[in-house]
């Protein structure tokens, strides 16, 4: 201390610049002294309040107790402590801390006051912002509407709200200390400590998953878990945020609906396995009302009798194209129709399109016309059997509701990126027309443009149906026009890859190989000499002798031999080993295609012609054939000439020799 400078100044430069205000006053609290922290905090100068009355200048408010309490405690203890109300110069309402005792000269004579003020405002602000933000935290944890807990990292409950207690049945006195869980179901247990792990190492801090739990009356209960890391402000762990969301009602919900999605696509099944298999079991009597009908009309038969058959041919066929269309439908329904794409002639399948409805248009004095387009590709890679589908299910009716004038097939090509063309199908004629009502229902399935049009014009009304669903399952489009009385436009546009001046093997093209042979050449008389051994695995007694029948139509010399079931066909084959097998894919005690792989594996090296007969024609029934080694097929109902095709295609001396 230099010893020049008196003790006071000293004590007056310290309080000086003391942080809290310092003021003292005389007995009658008219202010003697004021420190630059009270300018500060007041916004008063020294000048300014000097000899003035605390009261008046700072208009103090006692927050508990009375001012003549407040000096009574200071007279009898010589010090008073507490929290009062002060104003800043500017009318701001301060919260300060004050401490206040008596200031004495150096005889013990009380000649003042002094105060030390703290102004706590800013503080007090926070403290009951906080106090409000726990306030509102208790409020929202407690009155959740989610059960809500906080877990240490031990997954041990640290606090649970009364939702979660309702929720589990527990009071908190049973939950709070223990691992959450021992109430967890069985297999749920460890779900927690997978999450915690990945929470503590940094990944997973938020996250939401499902777990069960069993309630105190052991209910098992579906709980969506929110897991929220809490850190501190140095990045440590504390605890766990968990909330838990009750949805046992909702997965309660999704079992039955998936229940009842199982149950749905089961009948669903049921109902496309009782419609193949009822195709099969109508097809399999038909396959003899065709044949033999078209075994008659070989024989000698004078004018009625040929129209008969041909009649009862003709109603034949639309039954079998009645069945088809069910079929179609169903596998559309079940999203089990796949395309089948091969390399194909376009010119073929317009072609042949044509050609099944020339003879009808022909009966109706119709002319059923193909506008020539050079600039059509020639080979396309499409699904020519749906292709051809689409096209006679769209001339069909076109030459149907069409009672005089014309059918015009129309097609135009347009190249677009990566080798392929998108090709534009216009079907018009001078039929009935479409209702303008009744254009938004065109596509829907059993549905025809007049009330009476199934008995007056025929068909199931599913054809528009079906060719709609080939067109998108094909990336197509399809749209009409049509006027009442004047006729109807329908266009449909693919795109197609198309190859241009290729060669290609006969069995990549969709028409096959076997066509092909019949095209070049016309006469079969050569098989009339050949005497061959064909089995016949059969087993409908009719269908067998309906087949022999036929063969010996066109091979009279033909030694047949017949299996009734796929064991006793794998027999025989061993040990006939016959020129050619036609075998029934399905039989008793051993199907058509595992006796098929049977006799490939009994001969790998004898590759026996193997003709699968089937009442499906569809190709994921094609390609099961084709898979156990079949090497060809015929549909049921058995074409004549299909038949044919085959026995020339495998038995023709060239390929017995």
């Amino acid at each position: 201390m230099d010893h020049n400078i008196p003790k006071e100044a000293y004590s007056s430069l310290i309080l000086q610049y003391f942080y809290d205000a310092v003021i003292v006053t005389d007995l009658q609290f008219q202010i003697t002294s004021w420190n630059l922290a009270a300018e500060r905090i007041y916004g008063y100068s020294l000048q300014e309040v000097l000899g003035k009355s605390t009261v008046d200048t700072l208009k103090t408010i006692l927050l508990e107790g009375d001012r003549e309490k407040s000096i009574a405690q200071l007279q009898s203890s010589g010090i008073w402590q507490g929290e009062v109300y002060q104003f800043r110069k500017d009318g701001t309402k301060l919260k300060i801390r004050s401490a206040a005792s008596f200031l004495k000269d150096e005889e013990g004579k009380t000649i003042g006051v002094i105060a030390i003020n703290r102004d706590v405002t800013e503080e007090n602000k926070i403290q009951e912002e906080l106090a409000e933000s726990e306030e509102r935290f208790r409020m929202s944890f407690e009155n959740a509407g989610v059960g809500v807990c906080l877990l240490d990292l031990e997954g041990k409950f640290l606090r649970v709200n009364k939702k979660l207690q309702s929720m589990l049945g527990y009071k908190d006195t049973e939950l709070l200390g223990r691992p959450s869980k021992d109430f967890a179901y069985q297999d749920d247990q460890n779900i927690f400590y997978q999450y915690r792990e990945s929470a503590l190492k940094g990944k997973d801090v938020d996250i939401v998953y499902e777990k069960r739990y069993v309630s105190k009356s052991n209910q098992i209960l579906w709980i969506e878990i929110s897991n929220s890391l809490v850190k501190d402000r140095n990045g440590s762990p504390l605890y766990f945020v968990v909330h838990f969301n009750d949805i046992t009602d909702r997965k309660n919900a999704e079992f039955h609906l998936l229940n009842a999605k199982k149950e749905a696509e089961r009948a669903n099944q049921a109902k496309s396995d009782f419609v193949a298999n009822m195709s099969h079991e109508i097809r399999t009597p038909l396959n003899g009302v065709i044949g033999f009908n078209e075994l008659l009309m070989t024989t000698n038969l004078d004018a009625d009798q040929k129209e008969f058959v041909k009649n009862a041919i003709s109603s034949a066929h639309g039954l079998l194209g009645i069945i088809n269309d069910i079929l179609d439908i169903s596998k559309i329904e079940a999203g089990k129709l796949v395309l089948n794409e091969t390399i194909s002639s376009l010119k073929h399948i317009i072609k042949d399109s044509l050609g099944v409805l020339k003879w009808r248009a022909n009966e109706k004095h119709i002319k059923l016309e193909f506008e020539e387009n050079p600039n059509l590709p020639e080979w396309i890679l499409v699904d020519a059997t749906r292709l051809r589908q689409i096209l006679i299910n769209l001339l069909g009716n076109a030459v149907k509701f069409t009672e005089e004038g014309s059918v015009c097939l129309n097609i135009t090509s347009l190249p677009i990126e990566n080798e392929k063309t998108r090709l534009t199908f216009r079907i018009r004629d001078t039929g009935i027309g479409i209702a303008e009502a009744h254009k938004t229902k065109i596509f829907q399935s059993f549905w025809q443009g007049e009330s009476n049009s199934t008995r007056r014009f025929g068909g199931t009304g599913l054809g528009l149906r079906i060719t709609k669903s080939l067109i998108d399952l094909m990336g197509g489009q399809i749209e009409f026009d049509s006027k009442e009385g004047e006729g109807t436009e329908f266009r449909f546009t693919i795109n197609c890859l198309t190859l241009q001046n290729a060669n290609f093997n006969s069995d990549e093209i969709g028409d096959g190989n076997i066509h092909k042979e019949i095209r070049e050449n016309k006469s079969q008389t050569k098989l009339l000499d050949i005497t061959p051994n064909i089995l016949i695995a059969e087993d409908n007694l009719m269908n067998r002798d309906l087949l022999r029948r036929m063969i010996l139509k066109y091979i009279p010399n033909a030694k047949l031999l017949e299996a009734e079931n796929g064991m006793e066909a794998v027999r025989m084959a061993k040990e006939f080993q016959p020129n050619l097998i036609f075998m029934d894919v399905q039989m008793p005690e051993m199907d058509g295609l595992d006796a098929s792989k049977e006799i490939r594996k009994q001969s790998p090296k004898s590759q026996i012609p193997i003709v699968a007969l089937t009442a499906g024609a569809l190709y994921e029934e094609r390609k099961k054939c084709f898979d156990v080694g079949m090497d060809q097929f015929l549909t049921k109902p058995i074409d004549i000439l299909a038949l044919n095709q085959v026995l020339y295609h495998y038995l023709n001396p060239t390929k017995l020799d």
